[in-house]
Parts: C-alpha cells; structure tokens; sequence
C-alpha cells in the first residue's frame, strides 16, 4: 500500500536545517504514513547529506548543479509514491501532527488541488502564509514593502498578504500560498505539469497556484495547522543572489504572457529597480527582512 503522502524538501547546503527538519517530522508524526524524499540542488556538504537522510530514513535524490527550487520538486516527485505530494523547506520545525491535519483536509475536499498550513516565527508570532497574485497595483504591497512596515494598516499590503487569514477558524479559500509547505493532489499536479521550470527561485509558487486555480481547483490556508519557519534561514546566507533571482522571477512572472511593448516597458522598470538595489547594497542599504533583522533566527 502506498503511502499517504511524500514530503519532497528541496536541499542546497543547508544539511544542518534539514537534520532538524527531518527528525521533528519524524518526532510528531508517529502514525501518519508518509515517506520523507530529499531533493539536493548540487550541495557541497553532500557527505554529511547521505548521512543525515540514511539516519532521518529519507531517500535522497542527488543533482549535479542547482536547477531551482520547482525543477528540483519536478524530478523529486518522480520518484514520490505518495497519495499526495508536499514540497518544503528546510528551515521548518515541526511541533505538531500538522501534515496528518493536512492529508485529513485534503481528504476531506475533493475540490482542493493545494492547501498550506499557517507559518509562524520561532516566537510563535504568524507568518504572511498566502497571497494575492501579483498585481501592478500591489508592487509596493510584499512583506518586504518599506510601506507595509511603516504603515502596518497599509490596505493594499493587508489586502495583498491576507493579513487576518491567520485568525480564521476554517480554512480559507486563496489565490496563492507560499511555496514553503505545501501539499498537492496529484491529480492537479498532473494537470498542470508541475512546477514551471523557467522560475528558478520564488515566484514559482504563485504561479503554480494561478495554473491550479485556473485548472478549477481550489488554493486553501489551513490556519488551524501551524508550522515553525525559521523565515530566511537558508536565504539569508545567499541575500545578494536571492534577490537577484526574486527579482528575476517577478520580472517572468509578469512579462511571461503579454506583448512585446508591455514586456519591454516593464523590463526596464525591473532593471532600474535592480540597479537601484544594487546602488543600495554597495552603500551597505538592504530590503527590510522580518527574522533577519528581529533576531528570531536561531543557528
């Protein structure tokens, strides 16, 4: 009998958060039938990889470079038997049977293609765990908007972040979750392909969901299943590139189906915006980070 369901985290150098990851899943969900699938993005500490996975009980599906986060699920779940298949992070500490409620949730809705659970900082304090898709009119609504962290009552960023989904009693309906944990149906997966391979980082998630939405099938948070995110604690050693590739990805994200003058105008914006970005880096500037900067990350 197969399992019920696959947990696919995707892995570059960051063995340490995985060996915490992998042993409090296994720690909290003695009963669930689930099988644990590492995914490597061409590591460096592959040595101490095999370890860890042979002592976590993870099978571990090694690539010679980095393709991306969502190429990295892509060929991860060719190898996943589960009825139904998560991505994650590594960064995760699991405290609670959160994936059993998930599987329990997905069994329940036949309508659902992906569901989410709540995340939250080490502090216990909620995460933004969905989103709108992006919208010309929500540029300057992210969790790293300058706005939205001046003016926490910014209506565009609370709009944008489903700002109260955290204090739902039920699960609530969305356009896009956040790719940190997330369970798929197969069936949807299926029939949107997977991940888009042309993201290499962020972005994918959204998309990803809009093509599931389109497909017919319902996006959900769960907000009464929470997870620990230690948000940031693989990127933050990687920041300059990661927003490179943050940017790279919103810049697809929004050209990939428009004409050619609506792709040109806004890649030129995208590139004053990084080079603006870049101006503040060498002036020792950066984008606001919640964990990194409030000292909730934790080695």
């Amino acid at each position: 009998m197969p399992p019920d369901l696959t947990v696919i985290f995707i892995n570059y150098n960051s063995a340490g958060l995985l060996d915490r990851a992998l042993s409090t899943l296994r720690d909290v969900e003695p009963l669930l039938r689930f099988e644990a699938l590492v995914v490597d993005n061409g590591s460096r500490d592959r040595a101490e990889l095999v370890d860890l996975c042979r002592r976590r009980g993870a099978r571990l599906v090694l690539l010679s470079r980095n393709l991306g986060y969502g190429a990295a699920f892509n060929r991860g779940y060719r190898h996943a038997s589960g009825r139904y298949v998560a991505v994650a992070n590594p960064d995760l500490v699991f405290s609670t049977p959160v994936m059993t409620g998930l599987v329990g949730f997905m069994d329940g809705r036949p309508d659902a293609g992906a569901v989410s659970p709540q995340l939250r900082y080490p502090d216990g304090t909620p995460q933004p765990s969905a989103r709108r898709l992006p919208r010309l009119r929500y540029i300057l609504a992210g969790r790293r908007s300058p706005l939205a962290r001046v003016f926490p009552g910014y209506a565009a960023a609370r709009d944008f972040q489903y700002a109260d989904a955290h204090l739902a009693t039920e699960p609530v309906p969305v356009e896009a979750v956040i790719g940190t944990l997330v369970v798929f149906r197969r069936a949807a997966l299926d029939q949107v392909a997977g991940f888009d391979e042309g993201f290499f980082m962020y972005a994918e998630d959204m998309d990803i969901c809009r093509r599931i939405g389109d497909s017919g099938w319902g996006v959900y948070l769960e907000p009464r299943l929470a997870v620990e995110h230690f948000y940031g604690g693989v990127r933050r050693r990687f920041q300059q590139f990661g927003d490179y590739q943050r940017l790279k990805a919103l810049m697809r994200y929004f050209t990939i189906d428009r004409a050619w003058p609506s792709r040109l105008a806004l890649r030129v914006a995208f590139a004053a915006y990084l080079f603006v970005s870049e101006a503040g880096w060498l002036v020792g500037l950066r984008e606001f980070e919640y964990s990194w900067q409030s000292g909730l990350h934790r080695a």
